[in-house]
Order: structure tokens, then C-alpha cells, then sequence
């Protein structure tokens, strides 16, 4: 069986992905603290390249936005809480990446799932279970 690469917004959201993964394992495992503080995000250009019109390119471009603060806010949180030894509220910053970052990571998978041509349709989007 041969795979196909994933398609450069697959690895966009796949990375966030990653960081939301990190947030909700991190009071379970606090050596994950300096991977959650050296996250960045990666270029949303290949993101906003694959929509035609306007108008999906604008949403993507507030999605991916909203995604990048929301992820830059959670690092905010976690070094903010390791800093003053308060450990205990990397449950809280855990529960709000599950609501507020894997909704958004969704919410741009399905636009640009929405964005696609027909012909490219045939390729799906890698998804994370």
C-alpha cells in the first residue's frame, strides 16, 4: 500500500493538532512542558493559497488566526502557571484546549474540506481521530 502526502493545510492543522494534544496530556505529564513553551505555529500560507474565492480564503484567514492566538494564549497560560509553581491549573488549560482549540482545528478543517474543487476533492484531508 503506498500513501499519498498529506496536503500542506493537512500539515497546518496537524500541527496544531499536536499542540492540542500536548496541552491535554501536560497534567498528566509535566516533561511535556517544554514542547507546549517551544510550539509555533507553521506557515498558514499554504492554507489560504488552496481557496479561489475570496471569500473562503477570508474565513480560513480568521480561522487560522483565531487558532494562532487561541494556541499562543494557551502557551501564555501553561508558562505562566509553571512560573508561579501553580501546577494544579494545567487541568483547567487542558479542559479549554479540547473546547476552544480542536473546535476551531475542526471548524477550518471543514472549510477547507468546503473550499475544495471536485477534482480535488478525491484527495481527503488526513485526519486525526
Amino acid at each position: 500500500m503506498q500513501f499519498e502526502p498529506a496536503q500542506p493545510e493537512s500539515k497546518y492543522l496537524n500541527h496544531a493538532e499536536d499542540l492540542a494534544l500536548l496541552l491535554e496530556t501536560l497534567p498528566h505529564r509535566l516533561d511535556l512542558v517544554d514542547g507546549v513553551l517551544a510550539w509555533r505555529p507553521v506557515s498558514r500560507r499554504p492554507v489560504l493559497a488552496g481557496p479561489a474565492d475570496h471569500r473562503a480564503r477570508r474565513r480560513l484567514d480568521d480561522l487560522t488566526t483565531r487558532l494562532d492566538r487561541q494556541a499562543a494564549a494557551a502557551q501564555d497560560a501553561v508558562r505562566e502557571a509553571v512560573r508561579a509553581g501553580k501546577l494544579e491549573l494545567l487541568w483547567p488549560i487542558a479542559s479549554v484546549a479540547g473546547k476552544e482549540l480542536r473546535p476551531v482545528i475542526a471548524e477550518a478543517r471543514d472549510a477547507i474540506a468546503a473550499s475544495r474543487t471536485e477534482e480535488e476533492s478525491d484527495v481527503p484531508l488526513a485526519r486525526i481521530a
